[in-house]
């Protein structure tokens, strides 16, 4: 069933209408200049989501531009921090997105559910899946043969030698790392070969992890007997429980950079084996069918991160952490298969914990709500009144970086509902148009669209804070194109620290790809722009203002002084003081900006320092 509601259905929704009624109104304080916080929070951990901005980092721009009880909202909600940022801070949040999964999430993250009430529901389910998991995940004990339950199944592509057609598996072709070696050698005959790009790569069971009880700890060793007998007898058994079955084809730009095509996947179901997939299929039936409904909404919300961390996407690590590559829908050639019970338990576990101290738990006795979730593409706002909101705070796409709607499809499908793709404001660089490609100029007109819906609904007075990125300057100039296009005038420039790297991130520090980390947080409101002077050129612009920086560190290599030297932060700088100035950065792009620095600069290990 879809989670889209009627839109006049909706307006009358009482949640909503209470929510609009008797606004405290927006604010003018101080807008901070830099910003930060930590991506170790429960509330950060509790659900997968790529690019989720921390809410300790959103709190200081609602609490600068709205009062106790103002309302706040987020049309590109994605994960809900915002909502939860919003209730942190006492204020009241209104929620809303394309994707039926960030819905899902943004409701969860801000409605919870009284942790002894989770506990018990959990003591139900045990009773009843145990049967089911003791039959799928049997396993002997691989230092003293005890039965006991499997914690996770190490599977390895096998190939075959282009020489003499011996085996040769991944699994034994390790780097001094413990990473996977990119070339393969054989075994009997000498031969060095590649190990990508090929299709059709059967992969078979290395290694297994047990938690004995009387070992008193993980158990380490290879597939047995039993093993192997286990997984020919459940792969004759068949899937009885609903699936979802959506298509998967070269239609998504993520099946194609991900080279889908490689590794059999042509529906969403092939991103689990068998044997997950009865699991998933049983567990997501008890919960909708015989769970208490009070709870059910709080255990699909750890189900749907169940079902993202079971799937043959999940890679397998020598030090541990076993998990996929968020932003991507990479099947590695070394699959960690986790058990989905396992997993589900400690998934639980995770939102317990993340409850147990939620801001809105103490209001559940008194049934009020403070946050409502909506699924709603931010080009259409007409749920929502002109002058009704006293703030904005958004996170709108990033040009091409991410496809969120083919990353989430994995887990969103199980919701019965996927993301509508044709309305996703994205770019789509190998997609043709007449298959759902989008230009950069699609791009900017979404994006205009949107933010003028943003401008309509904003209170008088009212501010808009946008978190954007991007390491193209044609993608930053869109932007700025579309909020001058929707008659929003930027008032400030801040910069967003997550303090932990993305993949992106720690590629572009090391130099293997040109992405900016630190976020800059532009905040406009409702106006018409002004007359804009000369100002010679972004370059000139950024390294001005970049000059005048340095000149203001003070000596010395504590990391807080070092950190702003790097190319990643002085970009994000100089982009801030392009807009600042009320100019666009064209031309200024992370590649550019390096050159200018590497001319003008002195360059040490990517650091920059005066001449």
């Amino acid at each position: 069933m879809s989670l889209t509601a009627d839109i006049a259905e909706a307006s009358m929704e009482p949640r909503l209408t209470d929510l609009l009624r008797d606004t405290a109104g927006p604010a003018q304080r101080p807008i901070p200049t830099d910003t930060s916080s930590s991506k170790g929070s429960s509330a950060y951990q509790v659900h997968t989501y790529p690019t989720k901005v921390p809410p300790g980092a959103i709190e200081p721009f609602i609490l600068a531009s709205s009062e106790p009880d103002s309302l706040v909202l987020d049309p590109f909600c994605g994960s809900g921090m915002t909502g939860l940022a919003a209730l942190n801070t006492g204020r009241r949040a209104l929620l809303s997105d394309l994707a039926p999964g960030a819905v899902h999430l943004a409701h969860n993250h801000s409605h919870p559910v009284p942790p002894t009430v989770l506990a018990a529901a959990m003591v139900s389910l045990t009773t009843a899946l145990t049967p089911t998991e003791t039959a799928l995940y049997a396993s002997n004990c691989p230092t003293c043969g005890r039965l006991e339950r499997l914690r996770h199944q190490v599977w390895t592509d096998v190939h075959a030698c282009t020489q003499c057609a011996e085996p040769i598996r991944v699994w034994d072709q390790k780097t001094e790392s413990g990473s996977s070696s990119r070339t393969l050698t054989c075994g009997k005959c000498g031969n060095e070969q590649t190990r990508s790009g090929l299709s059709g790569v059967p992969s078979k069971p290395a290694e297994k992890a047990v938690a004995c009880v009387s070992c008193r700890k993980l158990q380490r060793g290879p597939a047995d007997e039993h093993d192997l007998t286990l997984l020919a007898s459940i792969a004759r058994q068949p899937i009885t429980r609903w699936m979802p079955n959506v298509p998967l084809g070269p239609d998504r730009e993520m099946y194609r950079r991900s080279a889908l095509h490689l590794r059999n996947v042509t529906q969403v179901a092939d991103f689990w084996n068998h044997r997950s997939q009865l699991a998933l299929s049983e567990l997501w039936h008890y919960i909708t069918t015989q769970a208490d409904p009070k709870v059910q909404s709080a255990l699909k919300f750890a189900f749907t991160n169940t079902a993202w961390h079971s799937t043959r996407m999940r890679r397998y690590n020598a030090f541990g952490g076993q998990r996929p590559l968020t932003g991507t829908l990479y099947i590695p050639q070394l699959i960690a298969e986790g058990n989905v019970f396992e997993i589900f338990r400690h998934q639980v576990a995770q939102v317990s914990r993340f409850y147990s101290s939620h801001p809105a738990l103490e209001n559940l006795a008194d049934d009020t709500d403070r946050a409502f979730a909506r699924q709603s593409s931010a080009t259409d706002l007409s749920w929502l009144p002109s002058s009704s909101i006293d703030y904005v705070f958004t996170d709108p796409p990033f040009g091409a970086n991410l496809f969120y709607g083919d990353c989430n499809v994995v887990w969103e499908s199980w919701l019965g509902d996927v993301t509508d793709l044709t309305e996703e404001i994205v770019v789509n660089k190998s997609l043709p148009s007449t298959a759902g490609g989008k230009s950069l100029d699609d791009y900017e007109k979404l994006l205009s669209s949107a933010f003028s819906e943003v401008r309509r609904v904003l209170a008088p007075g009212a501010r808009a804070s946008v978190v954007f990125h991007n390491a193209d300057d044609k993608v930053w100039s869109a932007l700025l194109a579309a909020t001058d296009h929707a008659g929003l005038v930027q008032t400030d420039v801040s910069v967003l620290d997550k303090q932990q790297r993305s993949m992106k991130g720690y590629k572009g520090r090391s130099g293997a790809e040109l992405v900016p980390f630190f976020d800059l947080v532009i905040t406009f409101t409702a106006g018409a722009k002004g007359d804009v002077r000369n100002l010679n050129g972004a370059g000139e612009i950024a390294l001005d203002a970049i000059r005048r920086h340095l000149s203001n560190l003070p000596q010395g290599d504590k990391n807080e002084v070092t950190h702003q030297r790097s190319l990643e932060y002085l970009y994000s700088l100089s982009i801030g003081a392009v807009i600042a100035n009320g100019s666009k950065p064209t031309g200024l792009s992370f590649k550019a900006l390096e050159e200018l620095l590497n001319s003008n600069l002195a360059n040490r290990d990517r650091h920059y320092y005066l001449s």
